[in-house]
This record gives structure tokens, sequence and C-alpha cells, in this order.
């Protein structure tokens, strides 16, 4: 067997993960505009930090117990939440 070969399955099931994650973003995205919706009705700044912290403590948590790197991880979550923070900052 090529390696083309070997690869390919794993290759169309990375494609799609990749399908996967992209959807559940999207979703992720709808939800932290509705919340800025939220906080814009009521008054309160987009950005809360004290909720940042204690999400990326989950995130660290998550990441150990199935073996990933936190930190890495934690570091892919910071964009995540730039991108919903973004949305939530449009009108």
């Amino acid at each position: 067997m090529t390696y083309e070969e070997d690869v390919e399955g794993l290759r169309t099931e990375i494609d799609r993960l990749n399908a996967d994650i992209m959807e559940k973003l999207a979703e992720r995205v709808e939800v932290a505009r509705q919340i800025g919706e939220v906080k814009r009705r009521h008054g309160l700044p987009i950005v809360d930090r004290r909720r940042e912290a204690k999400v990326y403590e989950r995130i660290r948590e998550s990441a150990r117990k199935r073996g990933l790197d936190p930190e890495g991880v934690v570091r892919v979550f910071k964009e995540i939440i730039r991108l919903c923070t973004e949305v939530q900052m449009e009108k």
C-alpha cells in the first residue's frame, strides 16, 4: 500500500472532523452574538475578564483530562473567544 492510499481514509476523517468543528464554531458564535445583545440591553460591558478566566480554567482542566497540552488548547480558545467578542461588539 502506498502512503497516499494509507493516509486517504485518515484525511477523509480529518475533513469530517473539520466540518464538525466549523459547525460547532458557528453555533458558538451565534450564541455569543445573542449574549452580546443581552449585555447591551442590560448596559453591561461586552468583555468580562472574570468570566474568561473561569472559562480558561475549565478548558485547562478539560484538556488535562484528555491528555492534551492545556496551554496549547487555551491558545486555540483565546482565538475563538476573540472571534466571539468581535461578533458581540457588532451592532
